[in-house]
């Protein structure tokens, strides 16, 4: 039965994925938020058993596994290649977020865990749904401020993304200058290629070995299995794995390591009850909106100063909101191409930072 069910949590997202390519009007929901949803159902059902322990277990083991295959494709020295005001415009972006979850702290401290959700939304918002994973479950938080946290991020995001397909380069226009930069080399950070998959089983290898590792340097430090320690150990090996341009040209390892995050958020979301989201969603779902929405403006008020143009402003700061995946929708909006690339290594160099980024401000701002 058990057998079962782990083949159940690893099927369910790729028939999801399908789906939405299937059926395009479903692509308005997340294919993350979209897992949780199936999983809630199912654990908040009497008709089938469901071995939630099982299902824990395994949403542990997957977030680590995920973290070092989304890192691989990472080319940090393109990345310093890229224009001035890209990078420029893109460390804004992580100051922004830092300094509006740092804030948040200030008037919402009657939130349960409010200093570990400031930390996951750092994370987050320089990086993606990985780094807020990964960091709630290395402050060890709860399950339901962990799929709050998410569901209202995912909810925000979307009222976000619709704006900036929508009125934001208009918008935004109207305070910074226009788009003007040489046109960049066509190569791509992250590229949906279909490659080797023996390369791609011993990159999944690789990075169970760097999972085994980096539990194993946490029980060395601290004599016992240090969620933190781990995450920022195995962040640090997937960073550098990633300067192996063998590693590095590995096919689909992004891909991949967003597959083991699906099977995460399908499996956690069977242990969560419906009920209690209903009742306590409301305080997390206005901490979210709070450093999201001051996270957009702070950014946006320091690219005057630095004259950064409206293109490069919105695309990175869809980079550090949402991450790689949503930069070909807004560069198709902007009508610019030439934006494609900074797009994909800021977001892919934002999911690499956004763990040191969301411990550090968690662990700041921490009750002493």
């Amino acid at each position: 039965m058990k057998i079962i069910e782990v083949i159940f949590y690893f099927i369910t997202p790729f028939l999801i994925t399908k789906g939405i390519k299937r059926w395009p009007k479903l692509g308005v929901i997340s294919p993350i938020l979209l897992c949780y949803m199936v999983g809630i159902i199912l654990g908040n059902q009497n008709l089938l058993p469901i071995d939630k322990q099982l299902a824990f277990s395994l949403s542990e083991l997957t977030i680590p596994v995920a973290i070092p295959l989304i890192l691989f494709s990472t080319d940090f020295k393109r990345w310093l290649k890229l224009a001035p005001k890209t990078i420029l415009s893109f460390v804004l972006v992580a100051i922004s977020a830092v300094l509006s979850a740092i804030l948040a702290t200030l008037f919402f401290s009657w939130v349960d865990e409010y200093w570990k959700i400031s930390g996951m939304l750092v994370g987050v918002y320089t990086g993606g749904t990985p780094n807020l994973m990964a960091i709630g479950m290395g402050l060890q938080v709860t399950e339901k401020t962990l799929i709050l946290t998410n569901t209202s991020d995912a909810f925000l995001g979307g009222l976000y993304f619709l704006f900036l397909v929508t009125g934001a380069q208009w918008l935004f226009g109207k305070i910074l200058p226009p788009f003007s930069a040489p046109k960049l080399e066509p190569a791509l950070a992250a590229t949906e290629e279909e490659g080797s998959k023996k390369e791609l089983a011993l990159a999944v290898l690789l990075s169970l070995v760097m999972v085994a590792i980096s539990a194993g340097v946490a029980l060395l430090l601290t004599g016992k299995l240090d969620v933190a320690i781990v995450m920022l150990v195995l962040t640090t090996l997937g960073i550098a794995a990633s300067f192996n341009r063998r590693v590095r040209n590995i096919k689909n390892t992004y891909e991949a390591g967003q597959y083991f995050i699906l099977v995460f958020s399908l499996a956690l979301g069977t242990n969560i009850n419906f009920q209690e989201i209903l009742v306590s969603s409301s305080d997390i779902f206005m901490y979210t909106a709070f450093v999201m929405t001051m996270a957009i403006l702070i950014h946006l008020l320091l690219a005057i100063p630095f004259r950064i143009d409206t293109d490069t402003m919105i695309i990175t700061s869809t980079a550090g909101i949402f991450g790689p995946a949503f930069i070909g929708p807004v560069a198709a909006r902007l009508k610019n191409r030439e934006v494609i690339v900074a797009g994909l290594t800021c977001g892919l160099v934002g999911y690499a930072i956004g763990n040191y980024l969301g411990f550090a401000v968690a662990w700041l701002v921490m009750p002493r």
